[in-house]
Order: C-alpha cells, then sequence, then structure tokens
C-alpha cells in the first residue's frame, strides 16, 4: 500500500537504512546520510545534497546504486518511484530549480519554434526557386532578349508576390539571403547582372506602396 502521507525526510531515512543493509559501500553510505529527502512529486523522490557535497551526487548515480535506491524506495512507498537528486537542502530549492528549467524550456521552445519557421520559409523560397526553373524552361525562343525581358518582369513579380506572403513581419537576414538566391537564378537564366533583376523588384516594391 503507497505512504504518500509520510513526510520525505522520513520516507528517505527509511530508504537510507534499508539500502545500507543491502550494499556494503562506506562512501554511498556517507552520502546518503548526508542527503535530505525534500518531496514526493508524482512518480519522482527528490532528493537534495547540500552545495559543499553535490560533487558526490554522482554515488548515487550509477546504474547500480540508483537501482538499489529505487528499489528501497518503493519498498518504502509501496510503488515504483524515480529518484532525482538536486543540489539544495530544501523544498524551496527545488521550487527554484524547477522554475529555472521551466524558463530554459520555454527558451528552448522557442528557439525550436524560430527554427522550424526558418526552415519552413526556406522551403518556401526553394519552391519559388523551382517555379523560377520551370518558368524559364517553358519559354519559347529563350535566347531572344525580348523574351528574356519578359521572363524578368514576370519573375519579379513572383519575387514581390513571394516577398509579400512569407515575409509577413519584413525582411530579415535570412530571407534576404533567400531572395537573392532567387534573384542570382533568375538573372543566370536571364543572362544578365543580378543587380538588374534587383533594380526591377526594387521598382515593383516602390510601385507597391
Amino acid at each position: 500500500m503507497s505512504d504518500t502521507t509520510m513526510p520525505a525526510r522520513d520516507i528517505w531515512s527509511r530508504t537510507v537504512n534499508i539500502v545500507k543493509d543491502r550494499v556494503v559501500h562506506m562512501s554511498l553510505w556517507q552520502t546518503l546520510e548526508n542527503a535530505v529527502g525534500i518531496t514526493l512529486e508524482g512518480d519522482t523522490f527528490v532528493v537534495g545534497l547540500p552545495s559543499r557535497i553535490i560533487n558526490q551526487a554522482s554515488l548515487l548515480a550509477t546504474s547500480e546504486h540508483r537501482n538499489a535506491i529505487e528499489k528501497a524506495l518503493a519498498s518504502v512507498l509501496g510503488r515504483a518511484v524515480r529518484l532525482r537528486v538536486i543540489e539544495g537542502e530544501c523544498l524551496a530549492d527545488w521550487e527554484n530549480l524547477k522554475r529555472r528549467e521551466q524558463r530554459v524550456r520555454a527558451m528552448r521552445d522557442a528557439a525550436y519554434d524560430r527554427t522550424q519557421q526558418r526552415a519552413a520559409v526556406a522551403q518556401s523560397w526553394d519552391e519559388v526557386l523551382e517555379g523560377v526553373a520551370r518558368a524559364w524552361s517553358a519559354c519559347d525562343l529563350r535566347a531572344l532578349p525580348q523574351t528574356k525581358a519578359r521572363y524578368i518582369r514576370a519573375m519579379v513579380s513572383i519575387i514581390d508576390e513571394a516577398v509579400t506572403r512569407l515575409c509577413p513581419q519584413g525582411v530579415d537576414e535570412t530571407s534576404e539571403r533567400l531572395i537573392a538566391k532567387v534573384i542570382d537564378r533568375v538573372a543566370t537564366n536571364a543572362d544578365v547582372p543580378a543587380t538588374v533583376v534587383a533594380l526591377e523588384l526594387e521598382h515593383v516594391q516602390k510601385s507597391d506602396t
């Protein structure tokens, strides 16, 4: 039967006694005795070590010792739990750690979202590149200057539309590089300097405002 009403310190004291009966390891015993039972939260039992001996946490983390401790905890609590060792000696230390970890997760998730957004934009610009290539392949009489001029004008309109669609918050450095990549492709196809295509795009964008 699970005993979740027992204070964490008592749970840990009983657990330490069980482990000492099962594992003969003086350094481990010392670390267990210096550790503090802080709280049982869900399926996690949190144990704290003072800052001065936090390096001894590795003794509790080896697979053999962790397994012995978690089995002893299960004997005391009547159910399986996971051991979590932190630097600290009280519940406030655990709450502070959770807040720090939550902030780190939030920052990591935000960074992941930004990476995903950049990847999505890059993929969309790749689609624009493919469209530019297909449009050139579909052109007849590609050697004629007027064909190239019509191609440039059409592609500039496509680039302008893509900028509006893919960069609703404005063009950042990454987007500028992706746009330049499309401009270079159009310029190569039409056999003109990339600056010519860029100037045409700038002209179209100014006329849009």
